[in-house]
């Protein structure tokens, strides 16, 4: 299989993400979520780059050329600050596992998403932005999909002799933030409530504005969980 050329990957918030999934809904139907974490690269290997977009790039090399995958192995990639690079096609099957990608004429396989880090115990954690945009986007994939809980699945289920998405990431726990993140209401009152008593102080008190504009998409983003843009 010829490799596809993949020079630039484009990164979203996950409000921009799940803004850019709508449409695939009628197009495709994915099956499974699969979750993954990369193990190299490593959260610290992504710290160090001043290109972070190289690091995804290097990936797409290793999975297009080396291993032969044709494209990029996931759909999605979160990176350590919670953002999502997009990766290969959403109507393509990953590259996720043999027996489990799903290839078909139908549009019909998994959504698989990588997590950068190496979380295996001892190593690094899968903590934070990182940690909350991969149970609000398996949640968002799920609801989108109507899938039930049952179709998440972590990559040592389907091959046991791999600890993907790394041995420190209980299955249990992460199903339970799932499950609470989808039973979330939040209502207008509350989220102005928050953004009057905490981010408006926190605004006004921000040193830079690159503070000041990351305080702001916070509030929208509470504007949006609330139904209010």
């Amino acid at each position: 299989m010829m490799a596809v050329e993949r020079k630039y990957f484009r990164r979203f918030t996950f409000a921009e993400y799940v803004d850019y999934l709508k449409p695939f809904v009628s197009q495709v139907k994915f099956s499974q979520v699969h979750v993954h974490g990369t193990w190299k690269p490593t959260i610290a290997d992504y710290r160090k780059a001043s290109d972070k977009m190289k690091i995804i790039q290097a990936m797409w090399r290793f999975h297009a050329i080396t291993q032969n995958w044709g494209d990029i192995a996931q759909h999605a990639t979160i990176d350590p600050d919670g953002y999502i690079w997009e990766g290969r096609s959403l109507l393509e099957a990953p590259a996720s596992a043999v027996g489990y990608n799903d290839p078909d004429n139908d549009r019909i396989h998994p959504f698989m998403f990588e997590m950068i880090g190496n979380f295996d115990v001892g190593a690094e954690k899968l903590e934070g932005a990182q940690l909350a945009t991969a149970v609000k986007l398996t949640s968002s994939i799920m609801t989108m999909w109507k899938l039930p809980e049952a179709q998440i699945k972590f990559h040592r289920e389907m091959n046991p002799g791999k600890s993907c998405p790394g041995s420190s990431v209980n299955k249990t726990s992460f199903l339970e933030l799932v499950r609470d993140w989808r039973n979330v209401d939040m209502s207008p009152a509350d989220a102005n409530k928050i953004i009057s008593n905490w981010l408006s102080p926190a605004w006004f008190a921000a040193s830079s504005k690159a503070e000041r504009d990351e305080i702001h998409r916070l509030a929208n983003e509470l504007r949006k969980a609330s139904g209010q843009l």
